[in-house]
C-alpha cells in the first residue's frame, strides 16, 4: 500500500517536471480582463508572476511592446515565447485610442474629444477633451483629469459643467496615447512637454494623476522626464504638500488671478478654504531642488484683477517663493462676464515684473477659434445634461459674476460636486 502511493506521488512530481519540459503548463488564469493601463509595472509583475506564472521580465517586455510600439495584441510581441503569447490572450484589456472627434485651429493646434464611458440609456456617455498645442519650437499636450470641475471658478467654462467624477489613471492615459498615435499616423509630430491643465482640478484626483505620472515617468514606459510634465491647481493647500512630500517630481503650477482674498473669493470659491496666506505659506515653505521655480498662473481679468494696486502687490507676495509669473490674457468665454485685458496693461504688467526682478512670460493662447484655449473645456453632452437638471430643479443658469458674485460658490455647492472633505 506504501509503495503504491509513493510511486503514485513519485508519478505526479515526474509528470508535472514533463509538462515544464514541454510547455504545457499554463498556470492559474486571471479570473476577469485587466485594464492595461491601470497597472504600474510592479503591479503588472504581479499579475504575470502571480496569477500566470511568468517570469518577471516579462512585464518589461510588456511595457515596451505596449508604450513604445503601440502594439496590444500579443499574438504580435515576437519576443515573448508562443506558449506565454497565447497565454496572454484575454487577459488584458486596451480602451478605444481613436477620439469620438477631432477639430483643428488656424493656428496648427488640435482638440480632441475623448469618450471614457461607453453611455447612459439616452445614449451619452462621459466626455473629456484634450489640446495638442502647437508652438514654435515645441508640442505640448494638455489633458484632462476629471469629467468637469467641482471649483466652479467663474471665468473657467469647465465650471460651468460641475464635477461628473475623477477620470482613473486609464482614462488619463487614454487621452495621452490616443493623442500620441493620431500624431505619430496623421501628422509625423509629437510632443515634448505634457500639462495637466484640461478639465477639472488635477489635485482633486491626486491618485488618479500621481499614479499617471508615474506610468507616464516609467523608463519602460513612455518614459517622459518628470520635469516634462507641469501639474496645475487652483491651490488645493494639503495636496500640494503631499505632492512635494511624495516626490512626485513632476512641475507645479499654481493658478492665482488675484492679490486680495476679496476677489479671488469672488472669482475662485476655493480660497474661501484655503486663503493666499495658507497657500503662499505653504509655497514659501516648500523646500524645492535648485533652479526648480513654481509657475504662478495670472489669468488677468479686465477691470477685475488687472489694476494698478494688483501689480504692485503682486511681488511683494511672491516674496521668497522661487517662483516665475506666467501672464494669461483672459479668452473670452461667452456668458461668464468676464473680458481680456487691454493690450496695453498686458504690457504695463510685464514690463513692471521685469524691473522688479520677476521672471515673467506671457502665455498667448492658441486653439482660440476651436474654443481649445485656457479656460475654454467644456463638452456640449455634458453641459446639455446639467442644463436638463437645472430644467428639472427649476433653477436658474449660470449667470456672470457681474451678476451673481457668487455663482461660483453656489457652483461649488451644488449637486453632482463632492463633500468639503474630499478637499482635503
Amino acid at each position: 500500500m506504501i509503495q503504491a502511493i509513493l510511486l503514485s506521488a513519485a508519478g505526479e512530481v515526474i509528470s508535472r517536471a514533463i509538462e515544464r519540459i514541454m510547455g504545457r503548463h499554463n498556470g492559474p488564469q486571471p479570473e476577469q480582463m485587466q485594464d492595461f493601463f491601470s497597472l504600474t509595472r510592479p503591479e503588472l509583475e504581479e499579475v504575470l508572476t502571480q496569477e500566470l506564472g511568468m517570469p518577471r521580465y516579462r512585464a518589461d517586455q510588456l511595457f515596451r511592446w505596449v508604450y513604445h510600439r503601440g502594439v496590444c495584441n500579443p499574438e504580435q510581441m515576437t519576443d515573448i515565447g508562443k506558449r506565454d503569447r497565447e497565454r496572454l490572450r484575454g487577459v488584458f484589456s486596451f480602451p478605444d485610442l481613436t477620439p469620438a472627434h477631432r477639430a483643428i485651429s488656424s493656428d496648427g493646434t488640435r482638440k480632441y474629444l475623448f469618450a471614457v464611458s461607453s453611455g447612459n440609456e439616452e445614449g451619452e456617455g462621459d466626455r473629456v477633451e484634450s489640446v495638442m498645442i502647437k508652438q514654435p519650437a515645441r508640442m505640448t499636450l494638455c489633458v484632462s483629469s476629471q469629467v468637469g470641475c467641482a471649483l466652479g471658478c467663474t471665468f473657467c467654462q469647465t465650471g460651468t459643467m460641475g464635477l461628473t467624477r475623477h477620470l482613473t489613471e486609464a482614462e488619463i492615459l487614454t487621452q495621452v496615447f490616443g493623442v500620441v498615435r493620431d500624431a505619430e499616423e496623421n501628422f509625423g509630430d509629437m510632443f515634448s512637454n505634457m500639462v495637466f491643465m484640461g478639465m477639472g482640478e488635477p489635485f482633486h484626483n491626486y491618485d488618479g494623476v500621481t499614479r499617471a505620472i508615474s506610468l507616464l515617468n516609467d523608463p519602460h514606459g513612455l518614459a517622459l522626464a518628470p520635469r516634462k510634465i507641469t501639474v496645475s491647481t487652483a491651490g488645493l493647500v494639503p495636496a500640494i504638500r503631499r505632492f512635494f512630500e511624495e516626490g512626485v517630481g513632476a512641475n507645479l503650477a499654481v493658478s492665482l488671478n488675484a492679490t486680495t482674498n476679496e476677489v479671488r473669493d469672488a472669482i475662485m470659491p476655493i480660497n474661501k478654504r484655503y486663503p493666499l496666506e495658507e497657500l503662499l505659506g505653504t509655497l514659501r515653505a516648500l523646500q524645492l531642488p535648485r533652479r526648480k521655480k513654481i509657475t504662478i498662473e495670472y489669468v488677468l481679468l479686465r477691470g477685475v484683477n488687472d489694476s494698478e494696486g494688483d501689480l504692485q502687490r503682486l511681488p511683494k507676495l511672491l516674496r521668497g517663493i522661487p517662483a516665475k509669473v506666467n501672464l494669461i490674457p483672459y479668452n473670452f468665454n461667452d456668458g461668464l462676464g468676464f473680458h481680456p485685458p487691454a493690450e496695453d496693461t498686458l504690457r504695463r504688467w510685464q514690463s513692471e515684473l521685469q524691473r522688479q526682478g520677476v521672471v515673467v512670460t506671457v502665455r498667448w493662447s492658441k486653439g482660440r477659434d476651436i474654443d481649445a484655449a485656457c479656460g475654454q473645456l467644456v463638452t456640449s453632452s455634458t453641459r446639455r445634461a446639467k442644463k436638463e437638471a437645472a430644467r428639472r430643479q427649476q433653477q436658474s443658469e449660470l449667470v456672470s459674476v457681474s451678476q451673481r458674485p457668487n455663482s461660483g460658490e453656489n457652483a461649488l455647492n451644488k449637486s453632482r460636486e463632492l463633500e468639503a472633505a474630499d478637499f482635503f
